[in-house]
């Protein structure tokens, strides 16, 4: 990354900036160029690339961590005193500490106290959000942040930022350097700098070890470096960075020099106080809530001396206190037998125990799960971060609800809650509300679970990549069979005409942002399985590839066939297990009958009918072949840009004989349709004689244009038979010549 100012324009005095051929006041109000539908286009590119859950006021990490009132007074002080010092000689402050000491919460205050006063961007990275775990949106949520509403940036950056990714929409495909320079760097530059003083210029980066690549953690401390060391670049930045010392970030941060400051949590003094604090408050409060159950406790249950025993387990760790008191506020047994247990462990463990206070807290939540073999799959699926194959990520879909766990692992509605019941210390687990993510409260339980040396037979570790897509799979196509008892196909026997309009109001009813996304993306997922569960097996021996294509057809538009057939491939492999599945697919690409309702325009069905055909096999329809068919058939634009998505067509078997569905437009669908079309040469269609040529052979039932080797014989016979047989489905007639015939030759 050159932070070399080349590009970089300062205009002290300037109230206007310039670029391309836009002037844009950004000093003097917000400007109307943010109200424009470029601007509204351009930062909502911006916002899909940032990760919304990093923001200190997401929802996902509500309730967020946040320091105990009356707690972390020193190191806040220090910190709020460093963040409103101007001018000063360190530009980036590093808050360092162990797990549990509450980086966060001080992260959390700071950036609420300072927001959209002196802090301009906050990035709360979290290895259990597959969404902020990685360097990728970094540089995107920071620039998002400058530009959204309320941020006292907007005015002044946002026409910048979203000028350059308007001028560059594959900005976000260069490296994370090149990004931080075009949208930070340069922008920030080209604003008068004496706006600086009433501008924020903090930005807090939070956990930054667990951003999971450990390069990417290095290159991050790299960017900033350059940033508030480059002579170039006169804005006044600050970088608040909060992380445990790994070595690799500790190596990184020798090279910062005098511009550093740093400050080790676990050296302050105040913490075992501010935990005594947060213990007398909690069991006040604690007394209060539960005085049936301790009305025959002294008053000042559970005493100092209980209290001083448990600040010094606790050894500075907060996360430590606030387990505690969780674990203790339950209505399941009486606090006092709760509080005994603790005790008790830590007594019993004095000696000779292996694992640290925390963990034999761990143990002792976990000791109290029922049915172990039920809680682990759900606790493994809870460290399990999201992933999925590819590009698309779906934002909307809570993977990690209790309705999806229980999907995903065959559980039954409401059990999930049941099974992790007693684990409200360690999780945070929504209430009245099974769609919103259940999330690990800490992530040095994620840490205990994951290594079997602490967690002992409580090991709970991530699913492999293939074991959780085998779960995903097996969840998406249970999704898509969800609507089959309601296909009119099963119903032909008796009157199908009933049985559409329910089927038609199921489709409906049923759309949801996992119903498209198993349209779209089961196959992709089990392609990515090594060896499939034998509940995905079951899965795929009742996939009925009519019935599904149907409804991705209502769902999404078309390709899927080209890749349906990949899935065919991957399973071959795994013999009997899915011999079933494979048979009945490639019975299916051979062809099948669609039905279209008498509603649908004939010029769009027709126009389907090629789309799916080339879609059998593995093409698009391309530029000369739709010329054809336009041509052949006088297909108007509009159908040619028409889509089946929203209309309940039905796909048959091919020897299905007798289909009582009337006034229906019913066209068989055959992968050899297709291959004959792809092998016409490019010839055939840019030559306007050719196709005038095959428009006389039709009409006059001749073989001229097979006599010149343009197509052979048999394909121009089976050419022939498609094309006829379309218009007389779908009730549309041939285009006439137009080109007369003169001496034998046409003109």
């Amino acid at each position: 990354m050159a932070f070399n100012g080349s590009n970089v324009h300062v205009a002290r005095d300037a109230k206007n900036i310039v670029y391309g051929d836009q002037i844009n006041n950004v000093h003097g109000g917000v400007s109307s160029k943010l109200d424009d539908s470029i601007f509204q286009e351009t930062f909502k590119l911006l916002a899909k690339k940032a990760a919304p859950n990093a923001c200190y006021d997401s929802e996902q990490r509500f309730p967020p961590p946040n320091c105990h009132p009356g707690t972390r007074t020193r190191i806040l002080e220090e910190l709020s005193g460093w963040i409103e010092d101007n001018p000063k000689t360190t530009r980036v402050f590093w808050l360092y500490g162990s797990a549990g000491v509450g980086k966060s919460a001080i992260a959390q205050n700071l950036a609420e106290t300072y927001a959209g006063k002196r802090v301009a961007a906050a990035f709360f990275f979290s290895r259990n959000d597959p969404s902020r775990d990685k360097l990728e949106p970094f540089v995107a949520s920071i620039a998002y942040q400058f530009c959204t509403l309320g941020s006292c940036l907007r005015s002044v950056l946002a026409p910048i930022i979203t000028e350059t990714i308007r001028s560059d929409p594959n900005i976000f495909h260069k490296s994370s350097e090149n990004q931080f320079e075009q949208l930070i760097v340069e922008p920030c530059s080209k604003v008068d700098i004496t706006k600086w003083n009433d501008l924020p210029n903090a930005i807090i980066v939070d956990g930054l070890d667990e951003c999971t690549d450990y390069l990417s953690q290095g290159r991050i401390l790299r960017i900033i470096q350059k940033v508030v060391t480059a002579r170039q670049i006169p804005v006044p930045w600050i970088f608040l960075i909060f992380s445990r010392p790994e070595p690799q970030i500790r190596d990184a941060f020798d090279d910062f020099g005098f511009i550093l400051r740093s400050l080790d949590v676990n050296s302050s003094d105040e913490a075992y106080q501010d935990i005594l604090n947060y213990f007398s408050e909690q069991f006040a409060l604690l007394r209060k809530k539960h005085r049936r159950a301790l009305r025959y406790e002294d008053t000042s249950w559970p005493g100092k001396d209980i209290i001083y025993q448990l600040a010094n387990r606790a050894d500075k760790q907060f996360i430590f206190a606030a387990t505690v008191i969780k674990y203790i506020d339950t209505h399941d047994e009486r606090p006092q037998d709760r509080l005994h247990t603790i005790l008790r462990i830590y007594v019993d463990n004095e000696s000779d125990s292996p694992y640290s206070d925390l963990d034999i807290l761990y143990h002792q939540i976990l000791l109290t799960c029922h049915r172990w073999e039920k809680v682990q799959p759900v606790l493994r699926l809870l460290v399990t971060p999201h992933r999925t194959p590819g590009t698309i990520l779906q934002r909307h879909i809570s993977w990690r609800s209790s309705e999806t766990i229980a999907h995903l692992l065959g559980l039954k509605m409401g059990e999930v809650e049941t099974i992790l019941s007693r684990l409200h210390s360690v999780l945070q687990i929504p209430e009245d509300d099974s769609k919103c993510d259940i999330r690990i409260a800490h992530v040095s339980f994620t840490e205990f679970l994951s290594d079997s040396n602490r967690s002992g037979e409580y090991h709970a570790p991530q699913m492999s990549k293939s074991e959780y897509f085998d779960h995903v799979s097996t969840l998406l196509l249970h999704t898509l069979s969800t609507l089959e008892q309601h296909y009119p196909l099963h119903h032909l026997q008796s009157d199908p005409t009933k049985a559409l309009p329910v089927w038609e109001e199921m489709l409906r009813k049923n759309r949801s942002e996992l119903m498209e996304y198993s349209c779209r993306r089961w196959d992709v997922y089990c392609r990515q399985v090594e060896s499939p569960s034998p509940n995905l097996c079951a899965a795929l021996s009742k996939f009925d590839p009519h019935f599904a294509l149907a409804v991705c057809m209502y769902y999404k538009p078309l390709p899927y066939l080209r890749y349906w057939e990949g899935i065919v491939r991957w399973a071959k492999p795994f013999g009997e297990d899915t011999r079933s599945f494979v048979e009945t697919c490639e019975s299916f690409f051979r062809g099948f009958c669609i039905a279209f309702p008498p509603a649908i325009l004939q010029h769009e069905a027709l126009w389907w009918t090629f789309e799916l055909e080339q879609d059998l096999v593995q093409r698009f329809l391309n530029d000369v072949q739709k010329r054809l068919v336009k041509n052949l058939y006088s297909i108007e634009q509009a159908a040619m840009e028409s889509s089946p998505e929203g209309h309940a067509l039905l796909m048959l078997p091919s020897d299905t004989r007798t289909i009582p569905l009337e006034d229906w437009n019913i066209a068989h669908i055959a992968k050899i349709n297709g291959d004959v079309l792809t092998r016409l040469p490019r010839s055939f269609y840019t030559c306007k004689n050719h196709l005038e040529l095959l428009l006389d052979d039709i009409w006059n039932d001749t073989y001229k244009i097979a006599s010149h080797g343009w197509i052979t014989e048999d394909d121009l016979i089976h050419l022939k038979w498609i094309l006829v047989k379309r218009a007389e489905i779908f009730g549309i007639l041939l285009r006439c010549r137009t080109i007369e015939v003169t001496n034998g030759k046409q003109e």
